[in-house]
């Protein structure tokens, strides 16, 4: 699996830029504070968090979010990891917290919290590592990740430390755990079958519990049949009893029910007494409202007579009423019409008010528009101006960012010849190699010099001309420049003319609209005042006719009352009609009820006098029952007290028997649990002995298998990186880096600057070499920062050498050393621009060669 692509957004000087990285080895180059080393803690930090590097150290001064997404490819599959943090500030401090964290695989995301997203990274990359978000990673810093100036950290560290890490790193540190977890494994078994075998000591008492168990139930079952027996008996006398008393209650319900039956009949006698009294009395009550009812009748005959005759008088009244009505509706409608007018001709006057108004207005806004499009027409220019070239203002600015690249580049490469040429006369003048401090002849250099003077003489030729090209392209710029301003100028005065004649003519528009209202306001008075003047004399008459529509409404309302008094005085005498019929009919109804109920009454007294004569004998039949409810009383007792007795024999026996179940389980559980305490003593032999000795010896050959590889690839390294047979790299067996010095071993404390970096460098790639042929690390990807720290030229070169011989899948390298450019597939430049860094991508090639820039990355979706 190998990285494939970076995408920031503000992260230290980054706005937003976005790299993809090949296979082969990859060049990030610029100048010292472009932002090189920001990729590579922005891949950290995608990766780990801010375990590693704090966010306020990455996130870009201002910047209130932050985003970094790191891409790879690996197993078919192409895998996305990106994190989103957003600045905050509490309790008066700044601070950072995760926004959004996301994990995507073939283009499907997941959410992870940051614990369990760097469970998913550890799981990815392949190496053995703490979960938790805010743990730092030995691994990723030592095998993988070489952060600017920690290249010898390594070997500071202290030996133990390094060397479980490294033990970490190689995988064999799950074999120690392993055998120390069967020791502590075997020690819990131990005491696990000890806290068996004391278990079933303490069950010994569940044998004695069962004899004396077994011997109680079968007393009790001896015990329980005889009860059963007696209480079998005392049920069937029960059944006798109960028989008896049935028939005794039967008779007493029967006297009962007569009893109630006599009861009722009184008091039915009572009310048939009642009612009969209450209809005689309702019967007079009847005949006193007949008679008042016919006086009533009397009354009304004089209104009701006088009802056809007061009937002709309101029709003839409302004939009258409708005839003044209709004379008044007419007179309305010309008061109506003249109250129109009026209306008319007091809203067309103030509307003339606010014509005139709105004319002045116009006219003073037509002279304003006219005196400003007087003035525009006067400004200049009054030509549009002609472009000076057809290239656009964008694309003057990157010929001349190009033209700028090309000349700094040669300028280089001017520098460069100068300082060869330079080297060869202080070696013709002196005698003496600047480089090495031998002795050489000037004869032998002379045509060196000349062919150093010819490519200096080149490349100061080329650097003029590209000067002079940038100048061009900045004098075309300028020009343009200038003409971009003019033209906005001419654009903004257009515009300005335009409007004032849009302006001018909606003032004369307006103005013309005015003065047309003002003459239609004023036909419009003219109209409406002859009207008003033709129609004053209707008002009077109209006036009348109100008047006479009152008085005849007068009358029509007498008349109305007259008959409605007559109305209800044939109404009334209706209800008296029907009320006299009703009376009658209850009249009679109350006769026929009163017979009916004497006729009952007699009746009833008959039958409870026959019901009297049956009760005689209902105090026997009473004493019969409560004597049979005793001795049926006094055999349920005693059955109860069998059933009782039958119910403690079967509890007792019950409790024998469940006595007998526990002790029984009891021998089962502590047979069990000795037979479990001898098997788990034989299981924590074999865990703390063959097995964890067989875990040991795996460990220890499997680290002396990876030691063996590693020194090898160490030693191998160190000397491709010095080239010097007197230095042997070595390690002991707790992997400390020392260094054979004409057969004495030595230090690292002892060695130089660069003899410690390449110690260093050496170490570090042979454990990724290593951990990566041990299967412990998936990642074929290797990032470098600055490595070269303390290295001569020629030890620059080697390195290169010597990271071209490894072939490694991946290699991101951040160096300023223009050296490393040959060896590198392809190489992104950092520069910084306005404070901002930005990215561009060249090709393979010598780094003294101009290269066309690729162009910055797009910002960050």
């Amino acid at each position: 699996m190998r990285l494939s692509g970076l995408r920031v957004k503000n992260i230290r000087s980054y706005e937003s830029a976005e790299v993809e990285f090949g296979n082969g080895t990859t060049l990030i180059a610029g100048d010292v504070g472009a932002g090189k080393t920001s990729l590579l803690y922005a891949i950290e930090m995608a990766l780990f968090g801010v375990a590693e590097v704090n966010a306020a150290y990455l996130v870009r001064h201002g910047a209130g979010h932050a985003e970094v997404a790191v891409e790879f490819e690996g197993d078919g599959k192409r895998y996305e990891i990106s994190r989103r943090f957003r600045r905050l500030r509490r309790k008066g401090q700044e601070t950072f917290e995760a926004e959004r964290i996301r994990f995507m695989v073939g283009g499907a995301e997941t959410a992870y919290s940051a614990t369990e997203l760097r469970q998913r990274v550890i799981d990815l990359l392949g190496f053995p590592d703490n979960p938790s978000p805010q743990a730092h990673s030995d691994l990723w810093r030592w095998a993988v990740y070489v952060p600017q100036e920690r290249m010898r950290d390594i070997l500071a560290a202290r030996p133990q430390e390094r060397l479980e890490t490294v033990r970490k790193a190689l995988g064999v540190e799950r074999y120690r755990t392993a055998a120390d977890n069967a020791q502590e494994l075997a020690a819990d078994l131990r005491r696990t079958a000890q806290s068996r075998r004391a278990e079933a000591d303490r069950l010994r008492h569940f044998d004695e519990e069962f004899s004396q168990g077994s011997t109680l139930a079968d007393r009790l079952g001896v015990e329980r049949a005889s009860v059963e027996r007696s209480l079998a008996a005392r049920r069937d006398a029960l059944r006798e009893l109960e028989t008896e008393r049935d028939a005794a209650e039967a008779r007493a319900r029967t006297a009962e029910a007569d009893e109630r039956e006599l009861e009722g009949l009184e008091r039915e006698i009572h009310a048939d007494r009642a009612a009969v009294e209450g209809r005689r009395q309702a019967l007079a009550g009847l005949e006193q409202d007949v008679g008042r009812h016919t006086e009533e009748r009397r009354s009304t005959d004089l209104d009701t007579e006088a009802l056809g005759t007061r009937r002709a008088a309101l029709l003839q009244a409302e004939r009258e009423l409708e005839l003044s009505r209709e004379d008044e509706r007419r007179r309305a409608e010309v008061l109506r019409d003249l109250t129109e007018a009026r209306t008319r001709l007091a809203s067309a006057e103030e509307r003339q008010t606010a014509v005139q108004e709105l004319l002045e207005r116009t006219r003073g806004q037509e002279a304003e528009a006219r005196s400003a499009l007087e003035e525009a027409l006067a400004e200049g220019p009054s030509k549009e101006p002609q472009p000076p070239t057809p290239e656009s203002l964008a694309i003057l600015e990157k010929e001349l960012e190009r033209a700028r690249q090309i000349e700094a580049t040669c300028l280089e490469a001017c520098a460069q010849a100068q300082a060869s040429l330079t080297e060869v006369e202080e070696l013709l003048h002196d005698g003496v190699c600047p480089r090495c401090g031998q002795s050489v002849q000037p004869e032998d250099f002379a045509p060196h010099r000349k062919e150093a003077a010819s490519v200096a003489e080149a490349a100061q030729r080329k650097l003029e001309e590209t000067r002079r090209e940038r100048a061009s392209v900045e004098e075309r710029r300028k020009a343009r420049e200038r003409f971009e301003r003019a033209h906005d100028r001419w654009n903004e005065v257009e515009k300005r003319r335009s409007n004032a004649r849009a302006s001018h003519e909606r003032s004369a528009r307006a103005m013309a609209e005015a003065s047309r209202e003002l003459e239609e306001v004023h036909e419009v008075i003219a109209s409406t005042r002859a009207l008003v003047s033709e129609r004053l004399a209707d008002e009077a008459r109209a006036s009348e006719a109100r008047e006479e529509v009152t008085r005849r409404e007068k009358v029509r309302g007498e008349r109305a009352r007259e008959l409605e008094l007559s109305l209800l005085s044939a109404e009334r005498r209706e209800g008296i009609d029907r009320a006299l019929g009703t009376l009658r009919s209850e009249v009679e109804r109350l006769g026929r009820e009163a017979a009916a109920a004497a006729e009952r009454l007699s009746e009833r007294e008959q039958a409870a006098r026959a019901l009297e004569v049956r009760l005689s004998d209902a105090a026997t039949v009473r004493a019969s029952l409560v004597d049979a409810n005793r001795r049926l009383s006094v055999t349920r007792e005693q059955e109860a007290e069998g059933r009782a007795q039958l119910s403690r024999l079967d509890a007792q026996l019950e409790d024998a028997q469940r006595r007998i179940r526990a002790a029984e389980s009891g021998r089962q559980e502590r047979a069990s649990l000795l037979a479990e305490a001898k098997g788990v003593d034989d299981k924590a032999g074999w865990v703390g002995g063959p097995f964890r000795s067989t875990v040991l010896e795996m460990e220890q050959k499997l680290l002396s298998h990876a030691q063996a590889l590693f020194e090898r690839e160490f030693a191998r390294y160190f000397a491709s990186l010095l080239d010097d047979p007197g230095l042997v790299a070595r390690t002991d067996p707790a992997f400390t880096p020392l260094v054979m010095i004409e057969g004495e071993w030595t230090p690292a404390e002892a060695l130089s600057g660069g003899e410690r970096t390449s110690l260093a460098l050496a170490f570090r790639l042979a454990l990724a070499q290593v951990v990566r042929s041990m299967g412990s690390l998936h990642l074929d990807t290797l990032l470098l920062d600055e490595p070269t720290d303390g290295f001569s030229p020629e030890q620059v070169i080697r390195m290169g050498e010597l990271l071209e011989e490894l072939a490694l899948p991946q290699v991101i390298l951040v160096s300023h050393e223009s050296q490393l450019a040959a060896i590198a597939d392809r190489v992104v430049r950092v520069q910084k621009v306005d404070g901002r860094s930005v990215l561009a991508t060249n090709g393979p090639g010598p780094p003294d060669e101009p290269r066309t820039p690729g162009s910055a990355a797009p910002s960050m979706a």
